[in-house]
């Protein structure tokens, strides 16, 4: 009985000290934790889109281009969104008034990050336009000019997102 005893005091000094605060101090502190670690993962995720990319060009594969896009665009999607928690704030008692401004922020900050990915169409677009043009090549002109109208589509389409509200 003395050697557990023994281990189990070992064991506890090995733990660290429970935490100490109010309990709101505590819940904050375990968001704040939670919210650095969810942004770390999205920079992670949007590091390994931005080299998937970089592969992605040189092969000169449009899908895995587009797809590496989309990896790098949703982790800084990820990182912005835990970056700053007040965007997705509720408050407690929800007029309509705090209804209509929590889904205008949530709308902003989603027509900024497509407005982003749109604008990065626009220069892919024109990057493989210029090559293209290098090398007298009409169906990689025709894809080019595909993508650069796509992406001015899609900046087109966010700016006005507003006046869907």
């Amino acid at each position: 009985m003395e050697i557990i005893s023994h281990f189990m005091a070992l064991f506890l000094e090995i733990l660290p000290p429970p935490p100490e605060g109010t309990p709101n101090e505590l819940a904050k502190n375990g968001i704040d934790f939670f919210a650095t670690w969810i942004a770390r993962c999205g920079g992670l995720v949007a590091f390994i889109g931005a080299v998937k990319l970089g592969l992605s060009i040189k092969d000169d594969n449009a899908k895995e281009q587009m797809l590496a896009i989309l990896v790098m665009v949703s982790g800084f999607m990820i990182k912005a969104a835990v970056s700053d928690l007040n965007v997705f704030h509720i408050p407690t008692t929800y007029t309509e008034a705090a209804a209509n401004l929590e889904f205008k922020s949530i709308l902003n900050f989603v027509g900024k990050w497509i407005r982003r990915v749109g604008a990065f169409g626009l220069f892919m677009g024109a990057a493989m336009l210029g090559l293209s043009m290098k090398d007298h090549d009409a169906g990689r002109k025709v894809i080019a000019l595909k993508t650069i109208s796509s992406g001015g589509v899609v900046v087109a389409v966010s700016a006005i997102l507003s006046t869907f509200v």
